[in-house]
């Protein structure tokens, strides 16, 4: 009789770890999903795995050393906060001087925190917060995205240096931001290329008319333009 009610635990407890790890791949995937969908770094299968990993960490956390004398459980667990952190800083980089992937990189620990919930047993919490992860990425998204940023990159060569001041008097005239400024001395000449950002559109022509107005000799390589979101997650 003891055999069997102790069977029937085990048999039990095992249907409810692996309900864990399933329940903690459908919230990684979910997450992850929303994610590939705006074309970020982490997608499907980095939320799917971290999630899963987290689960089943805090499952041997709980579990696999209940027969060990003096031992900490709460070690394992403590191991993967500290550990998804190398994973969270592979995913952050900087790109035109603005720093990209923190929501991602936030996105995966979050992840791994409701992976944890999952594996210790807290299943309505974890299934609540990956919602609440995903409402949020959603509505923010949705909020970021009205708010553009237009940016123009002028490259080119001039033998007076005042250019850059005629550009900086240009620039608040229409309020436009200069994000950047090089100047390269090229032996009696100058190249420089001057970053402009403005919340509406720029004018190139308009900017390309005044430099050509008051520096006849400034000879423009290249012109770029391009529109972003105001906040690259």
């Amino acid at each position: 009789m003891d055999q069997i009610f102790v069977r029937s635990f085990d048999a039990m407890l095992e249907l409810r770890h692996f309900t864990s790890i399933i329940l903690a791949c459908i919230c990684g995937l979910l997450i992850g999903y929303e994610r590939k969908a705006r074309n970020k770094q982490a997608g499907v299968k980095t939320h799917v795995i971290v999630c899963l990993t987290s689960a089943l960490m805090m499952i041997i956390s709980k579990e696999a050393f209940l027969d060990t004398h003096d031992f900490d459980s709460t070690r394992v667990a403590a191991q993967i906060v500290s550990g998804i952190s190398f994973i969270g800083g592979g995913i952050i980089f900087m790109r035109d001087k603005k720093i990209s992937g923190l929501t991602t990189a936030a996105g995966i620990w979050a992840t791994s925190g409701i992976g944890m919930a999952i594996g210790g047993g807290l299943w309505f919490f974890g299934v609540v917060c990956s919602v609440f992860v995903m409402l949020i990425q959603w509505l923010t998204h949705d909020f970021t995205k009205q708010h553009q940023i237009y940016q123009a990159s002028i490259n080119g060569t001039v033998g007076d240096i005042s250019l850059v001041h005629d550009i900086y008097q240009y620039c608040d005239l229409k309020q436009y931001q200069i994000a950047n400024v090089d100047v390269k001395d090229i032996g009696g000449k100058y190249e420089i290329n001057i970053q402009i950002e403005n919340d509406k559109q720029i004018s190139i022509d308009d900017i390309e008319a005044t430099i050509r107005e008051r520096h006849i000799d400034f000879k423009i390589k290249k012109v770029k333009f391009k529109s972003s979101e105001n906040n690259p997650q």
